[in-house]
């Protein structure tokens, strides 16, 4: 008996380091994660993503490795982020487009935004701008209103396709002022931007205006947030100028699988505050369209809610439907 106590002894002194040592090697993390962004590469989200993947990167101690999975109106990588293993190593950098204008009107939706996900933090947002051709004869709101009223149907709106970001928020400007207008349906911003300027299409509700405007390309009529962009101070947002309570921004973050431990989540909410503040990212994502501002986990799930009602209710009064 002796023995046998002595054997067992010795043995459990052997593997007691061993276990200490694998515990400590599952510190997390241990690898590198992957970040899956519903979005082809070179674009906007893509631009966003990368930035925040470096500096999260520096702070975990592990690469951030962007996947871009574009397609399908951007319901890829929710989908696949959605069935990944809830342990931190999976993530998808989403955008109010993916996690609650699509879940608000897409009946077919494999995912749940507020199911299926929990919220490591948001990022950026950005207001877009209503801008016209220089030619429009209008060049504010009140003008803008006015001819649409006097020549119904008259006024070209372009946006990046039915359903788009800028179709909701042109729906909500055509509801609020009671005005008729003719939707310009596009495959994309740059071709719809592109028809602005060369005066095929009187207006669009864009983000990427700055280098429009500096060159006098186009000119602005409003930002649509309920507060000024940062990025252009000068210009007034349709609140202001009396439709009060338009509001429509977009917002960009990150996500992991539902489920994910608590210990995990606040390592990575921890690096990605410090990714948001880094020094330089203010100027380089002003440059790309977006304002940088930390979203705790609770206001993006919040903000989710909100933005799904707001979409829900433009979708039935515009007759919006994405199949």
């Amino acid at each position: 008996m002796n023995r046998r106590i002595l054997v067992a002894c010795a043995i459990a002194c052997a593997v007691a380091p061993l276990s200490f040592t694998a515990f400590a090697q599952d510190k997390y993390p241990s690898r590198p994660i992957k970040l899956i962004v519903p979005a082809a590469a070179g674009g906007s989200t893509d631009i966003g993503a990368r930035i925040i993947a470096k500096y999260m990167g520096e702070s975990l101690g592990q690469p951030v490795v962007v996947e871009n999975k574009g397609g399908a109106g951007g319901r890829l990588g929710p989908s696949e982020v959605s069935r990944a293993s809830a342990d931190g190593y999976t993530l998808l950098y989403g955008n109010s487009i993916g996690q609650a204008l699509l879940p608000a009107v897409v009946k077919t939706l494999n995912y749940d935004p507020l199911k299926n996900f929990s919220p490591v933090g948001g990022a950026f947002w950005y207001s877009t701008i209503v801008v016209c051709n220089p030619k429009a004869p209008f060049d504010d709101v009140k003008g803008m209103v006015e001819y649409a009223k006097k020549n119904p149907g008259k006024l070209n709106i372009a946006t990046a396709g039915p359903g788009s970001g800028n179709h909701f928020s042109s729906e909500l400007l055509s509801s609020m002022t009671g005005i008729q207008v003719s939707h310009v349906p596009y495959k994309g911003n740059a071709p719809a931007t592109t028809d602005v300027v060369a005066g095929f299409a009187d207006c669009i509700h864009i983000s990427e205006a700055k280098p429009y405007l500096d060159s006098g390309r186009v000119k602005a009529i409003a930002t649509t947030g309920l507060k000024r962009d940062p990025r252009f101070p000068q210009i007034k947002t349709l609140d202001e100028l009396g439709l009060t309570g338009f509001d429509i921004t977009w917002w960009q973050g990150v996500f992991a699988p539902a489920g994910t431990p608590k210990n995990v989540m606040d390592a990575l909410s921890a690096a990605m505050r410090k990714a948001v503040e880094a020094p330089g990212v203010k100027e380089t994502m002003f440059d790309a369209g977006f304002v940088p501002e930390f979203m705790t986990p609770t206001v993006v799930n919040e903000r989710i809610k909100n933005d799904m009602a707001k979409f829900q209710k433009i979708a039935a009064n515009a007759k919006i439907e994405i199949d």
